[in-house]
């Protein structure tokens, strides 16, 4: 996988578009796999342009927050905790959780992808 703000500008994209899809399982199911690599290429990118030592995604959010990439890390935090949920979205109650997260990830992530557009 690229690790670059193109390749997360156009994971995002791929995200938007789902989520302004008309709502169904499959639209919500599309939208929670795009979820899953936009949040990897994220903090996979963040670690990048920082040039952090850090491998944990938490750790590279917390940097990143300390630099002021990142307004609230703890929502970071649980965009990172609901996608370590989307393995369990067969179960229709974890799956609504996790799509209702993705809603809150995308504003989010587009912030961030400004401000790495910006380093």
């Amino acid at each position: 996988m690229a690790v670059s703000t193109q390749e997360l500008s156009k994971a995002l994209e791929s995200l938007r578009i789902a989520l302004e899809s008309p709502y169904s399982d499959i639209v919500r199911d599309a939208s929670i796999q795009r979820f899953e690599f936009c949040l990897e290429l994220s903090w996979k990118v963040l670690k990048k342009k920082m040039g952090t030592a850090s491998v944990a995604p938490k750790a590279v959010i917390r940097e990143a927050a300390a630099q002021g990439l990142i307004a609230n890390p703890n929502l970071w935090f649980d965009f990172i905790e609901d996608r370590n949920l989307t393995s369990h979205t067969y179960n229709e109650l974890i799956a609504k959780k996790v799509f209702e997260t993705v809603k809150r990830f995308y504003p989010e992530a587009v912030v961030l992808l400004g401000k790495l557009n910006s380093l």
